[in-house]
């Protein structure tokens, strides 16, 4: 199991794990090999998980280190940048839009899971 799976709803859990299922049916139909890996690490991070890529090559994703869940923002130039939402215990970007728009959820201190917008 991914390590931020334990932070996930079971609902949404079973969707990301379908959709990795049939990217990795499409990688494995293709030509895998004729594709240049990058491996991106935020530096502390104990993992790290991308879900998310715009046209100006901005990635979001989720890391974990010894403080907890943390959404990224890492820039084409390879700067990582921490995304918390404020009183969250946890928190997960997974897309971004040409215009640097963030899209994600957290957990708040009562457990419960919310979606969040966050704009540059």
């Amino acid at each position: 199991m991914a390590p931020f799976a334990r932070y996930i709803p079971v609902r949404r859990r079973r969707a990301l794990q379908l959709s990795a299922f049939f990217l990795t049916l499409l990688a494995i139909g293709s030509n895998a090999s004729a594709f240049t890996f990058t491996t991106l690490d935020v530096p502390g991070a104990t993992s790290t998980e991308a879900f998310g890529i715009n046209g100006h090559r901005q990635i979001a994703g989720f890391y974990e280190d010894a403080n907890g869940g943390h959404g990224f923002l890492r820039d084409p130039a390879g700067t990582f940048t921490t995304l918390d939402v404020p009183g969250a215990t946890v928190t997960a970007a997974f897309g971004i839009n040409g215009h640097g728009r963030i899209v994600g959820y957290y957990i708040d201190a009562n457990s419960v899971s919310h979606g969040f917008l966050a704009r540059p």
